[in-house]
């Protein structure tokens, strides 16, 4: 006579871990809701828009020609097909043909070319 047991180990570590670490998870995301809650509040006295604060990337596209890249971290890559930017919510990706930094400085940068795409790849899609 055979006996088939299913093993609950992996269940069981599952939910030990989600137990262990619930304090970390809760704390981290009270930590994100008062840094949002004060830059709401800065945003608001300063009528200035919150994802400026925040330090979020401002793309803006002239066209099919010029792309400018405000409050990026760096170049991760770079080539006349495609140019792959790092910024504080992800990475920002411009494909196209002839591309080329015209210039940088440690917050913004010009990009130009025949632009064909800009996409927008979040951390959490990483």
């Amino acid at each position: 006579m055979q006996h088939k047991f299913k093993s609950k180990h992996d269940k069981n570590k599952e939910s030990l871990n989600k137990e262990l670490y619930s304090h970390i998870n809760k704390s981290k995301k009270k930590e994100e809701a008062e840094r949002r809650t004060f830059l709401e509040e800065v945003s608001e006295r300063l009528k200035l828009p919150a994802d400026i604060l925040a330090g979020a990337p401002i793309v803006t596209a002239m066209g099919r020609n010029e792309v400018c890249i405000e409050n990026y971290k760096g170049i991760l890559e770079y080539n006349d097909k495609l140019i792959k930017i790092l910024s504080k919510v992800g990475t920002i990706r411009i494909e196209g043909k002839n591309l080329n930094i015209s210039y940088f400085t440690n917050d913004e940068m010009r990009i130009t070319g025949l632009v064909s795409a800009i996409t927008y790849i979040t951390q959490k899609d990483s």
